[in-house]
């Protein structure tokens, strides 16, 4: 027969990883809303559409899909754009 020792420790450490789960999961989830808002950019005199989606790509990464992520977004036919054409870049990863 069981102690009922070993079945309340087993118990306890049950709950634990349960409310470590748990709090765990809160955690991770307000951090991925938060990351998620789009930016907001305002095009500057000489700015062009490859220089603002590498500055928007992590480090050592093809600019070209964040290229035509920002065209999709805000219906840029070509790659032209304008100062003062305020953009919708993709969220920062």
């Amino acid at each position: 027969m069981k102690s009922t020792r070993s079945t309340y420790r087993r118990r306890r450490l049950g709950a634990l990883f349960v409310a470590a789960a748990g709090a765990f999961a809160l955690y991770a989830g307000t951090g991925a809303d938060a990351g998620m808002q789009p930016i907001r950019y305002t095009v500057l005199p000489g700015d062009t559409l490859w220089e603002i989606a590498v500055s928007h790509t992590p480090p050592h990464s093809d600019p070209r899909p964040t290229v035509e992520i920002i065209r999709e977004t805000n219906d840029i036919p070509g790659t032209t754009i304008r100062p003062g054409m305020r953009l919708e870049l993709p969220p920062a990863e």
